[in-house]
């Protein structure tokens, strides 16, 4: 709020002070809101980490039960027993909310319809790949899920920071100007009434005499 903006009175006077005030409150939540964000926001990167290097080791143990399978096997016989593999994937996605965000849980749930084909005519590593793959699957479920909340957390920060900084580089300081202004332009103009009245007064008391 510039300086040239406003006019120095008493009413714009009351009514900065109270917009400083609200000011600081909002600036005073807004970085509570910030902090307990930010904690949020360094405990989800731990988890992120975790949960990827729990991704990939899944992944490594499917990949490789997998090229088990296939030398046990042969590609073209595993290819052949692929169809009959039936699992049923239901994902449920639910909402929690930390400070306004919305944060995803995701709940995997694996239907094992076994058993998919004879295990005379099979080798142990196919089962084995079928068992590996479905760890992936919760692996990768709980990695995106945790990936989500990050990004948005991540994004309410950046948000919270900068509207944080907004009240606490522009906004404050500007009401805390204009009141300084308005105040001493009052206090200038008083002063000059002041020195007025008491010219009148003695010319006032001049003339009596």
């Amino acid at each position: 709020m510039a300086r040239y903006k406003v006019i120095p009175t008493k009413t714009n006077l009351a009514r900065l002070r109270r917009d400083l005030s609200f000011a600081r409150e909002g600036y005073e939540l807004l970085e509570q809101k910030r902090q307990i964000l930010v904690v949020e926001l360094m405990a989800l990167m731990d988890k992120v980490a975790d949960a990827q290097d729990q991704a990939e080791r899944e992944l490594k143990n499917g990949y490789q039960a997998l090229q088990e399978a296939v030398l046990a096997m042969g590609r073209r016989n595993l290819a052949q027993i692929t169809p009959a593999v039936n699992i049923q994937v239901d994902m449920t996605i639910n909402v929690r909310r930390v400070m306004g965000v919305n944060i995803p849980k995701v709940d995997l749930s694996l239907t094992d319809h076994a058993p998919y084909f004879s295990p005379v005519s099979t080798s142990f590593w196919a089962d084995e790949t079928v068992f590996r793959f479905k760890h992936v699957l919760e692996a990768l479920g709980k990695l995106a899920e945790l990936r989500i909340s990050l990004m948005r957390v991540a994004q309410e920060v950046q948000k919270t920071v900068r509207r944080v900084n907004a009240l606490d580089k522009i906004a404050i300081p500007d009401f805390r100007e204009s009141i300084k202004y308005i105040e001493d332009t009052l206090e200038e103009s008083e002063r000059g009434t002041f020195a007025t009245l008491k010219i009148v007064k003695e010319r006032l008391e001049k003339a009596k005499g």
